[in-house]
């Protein structure tokens, strides 16, 4: 979770909770009780945990792992790393191609260096999440 457990609620997040919990009650997961009572408990919250505790027992509404931004950011960088060194090779090929001075190579090395680093610190920075 990116947020602490203890950070406050803007009224925004508490009808944004309400209307999952609305979706929730829609598809027959919760009775009128239990729907009345979680969203008494997600109006009067004042933290990130409260509407947690608001959720438990029912799956939350978030997009498959897969399908997050921020993990998809690495399939950006790889795409953006082949479209580079593609032109560089490209440039190179229709330059003349001197066998014996492949220039791309020092592109090719440094954005692999970059993307590498970007891919590490993203991972380490996930790891960290985790450990919380």
């Amino acid at each position: 979770m990116a947020e602490s457990l203890d950070t406050l609620v803007a009224d925004a997040d508490r009808a944004k909770a309400s209307d999952e919990l609305r979706l929730h009650y829609d598809s027959g997961r919760l009775t009128l009780d239990e729907f009345e009572s979680r969203l008494a408990e997600v109006n009067s919250a004042r933290t990130r945990g409260d509407l947690e505790h608001a959720f438990l027992q029912l799956p939350r509404s978030e997009p498959p792992v897969s399908l997050r931004l921020r993990d998809r950011r690495w399939s950006s960088l790889a795409f953006q790393y082949v479209i580079a060194n593609a032109i560089c090779v490209l440039v190179w090929a229709f330059s003349g191609a001197d066998v014996h001075d492949f220039w791309p190579k020092w592109v090719l090395l440094a954005t692999l260096i970059m993307y590498l680093r970007r891919l590490g610190y993203r991972s380490a920075r996930r790891e960290r999440r985790r450990s919380r």
